[in-house]
């Protein structure tokens, strides 16, 4: 009976030393049964408060890069500044607390870049930045930080001109706090633009902001509200034996495929060209029709019909390029041949007038931004497409070969923000005009972004 007792005190005392520790952990409680409360680390968002001085509400780092751009008309020692912070996704700090941002300098960081955004780049060369301050503090039971750090960006002769340079900064956790892995480090794209010396810029297609409202006589389908286009006369770009017309082209959405059924609208989404309702059709780039894809390209000229084939990504910078030399027609995309088909005689790119953005109705506009378009009177090879992508170098000893060349950068001087200008000096000025207008109180504008890097 004793040794019963002695192996039944002795099986109770294991039992209850088991329920003190699990998996190592104490247990707490006056039975020594209860588990610890648990605790997990508390997620901090690094955020960019460059455009808001509320910290609550700023964009949170992505792995997209940030873009710094300076034209190389701007002077030396001059400076763009971009501030970061951080929050808390939930709850509040239990105490003062302070974390730090680091420069990264790893290989690894410019890996990584090149394969986000599909180009190289090198580290940013230390006389061209500053970190104003390097610590984001958090007060006690605060969800916010209580401070922007600056990062200043210095336009120095030692950024190359044309160069892609990168700054990774990161935001370090501390114990207790981790950050999302495609959070944690802002990268600032930092490029000096050269060529002409001419600032960079792209005219913006969308509708104007605020203008909202539909003409009375308007038919709504609820797309291409009052998006912008442009338009020159044709009488220059008619009966040519050979031509090039170039450009780079931002689709900031394309129509939904979904719209390819409906008569009116078909899918498309208008580039250059002119398309009189019933007329024949000279010239028309476009994306989209009954039959095509709205992401897809499609050409016409002397009213045949070819499809491009390549697929179009929306947010993302491309150049496109037709040239005829009298026997043949080419389509380039990104300096690669996509199409090349027989064809003799003369083109004409324009019908009574040339547009961009526009054809045929009012829902066949364009939802993106142009920039750099030129129509020369002769056939342009590769090596001179793409050397000349983003600018005309030299620009005086081609100038002769123009018809038109619209750069988009910028407003015409003395036209009431109403022009932008042909800079090849054949007086081929574009009017800035909007779809389906009819309501005479709204006037449209030329809309320019120059906050912009084009990369191909």
């Amino acid at each position: 009976m004793k040794k019963l007792s002695i192996i039944g005190f002795l099986l109770l005392l294991l039992f209850q030393t088991a329920c003190r520790e699990e998996f190592g952990k104490t247990l707490f409680g006056p039975d020594k049964t209860v588990a610890p409360e648990i605790l997990t680390d508390r997620e901090l968002v690094f955020v960019n408060t460059t455009e808001t001085s509320d910290i609550s509400s700023a964009r949170e780092m992505t792995l997209d890069p940030v873009d710094v751009i300076f034209s190389s008309v701007q002077p030396i020692g001059y400076t763009k500044e971009v501030t970061v912070s951080a929050k808390l996704r939930d709850g509040k700090i239990a105490s003062d607390n302070v974390f730090y941002l680091n420069v990264l300098k790893d290989e690894a960081v410019l890996d990584a870049f090149k394969t986000h955004v599909g180009y190289k780049a090198e580290f940013l060369p230390e006389a061209a930045y500053k970190l104003e301050n390097d610590m984001v503090v958090f007060e006690r039971d605060g969800k916010v930080a209580v401070n922007s750090c600056t990062i200043r960006i210095i336009n120095s002769f030692s950024l190359e001109i044309n160069k892609d340079y990168v700054l990774a900064i990161q935001l370090e956790a501390t114990t207790g706090f981790h950050i999302s892995e495609t959070n944690k480090v802002v990268y600032l794209h930092v490029k000096r633009k050269g060529g002409s010396g001419e600032m960079e810029g792209a005219a913006d297609f969308r509708p104007m902001a605020g203008d909202n409202t539909l003409d009375a006589n308007g038919v709504d389908k609820g797309v291409n509200r009052n998006n912008l286009y442009y338009e020159a006369d044709g009488s220059s770009f008619k009966n040519l034996q050979a031509c090039t017309i170039e450009g780079l082209i931002y689709v900031d959405s394309f129509k939904a495929e979904s719209e390819r059924s409906e008569g009116t609208l078909a899918g498309i989404s208008s580039l250059w060209g002119c398309e009189d309702n019933g007329g024949t059709v000279n010239f028309l780039l476009r994306f989209g029709d009954a039959g095509v894809s709205t992401n897809m390209l499609q050409l016409i000229v002397n009213d045949k019909k070819y499809i491009i084939n390549y697929k179009f990504k929306e947010k993302q910078w491309y150049h496109i390029a037709m040239t005829y030399d009298g026997a043949d027609i080419k389509f380039y995309i990104n300096y690669r041949e996509r199409l090349s088909i027989s064809s003799t005689g003369n083109i004409s790119l324009a019908g009574s007038s040339f547009r961009l953005g526009q054809s045929f109705n009012q829902w066949r506009g364009f939802n993106g931004k142009m920039s750099e378009v030129r129509i020369w009177k002769t056939s342009r090879t590769i090596k001179e497409l793409k050397d000349n992508a983003l600018d005309v170098i030299q620009f005086d000893l081609e100038k002769s070969k123009m018809l038109a060349y619209w750069k988009m950068n910028k407003v015409m001087l003395g036209s009431g923000n109403q022009k932008i200008s042909d800079v090849s000096g054949n007086g081929c000025h574009l009017t800035v005009k909007r779809q389906g207008a009819t309501d005479e109180s709204v006037t449209p504008v030329v809309v320019i972004d120059n906050d912009i890097d084009i990369n191909i």
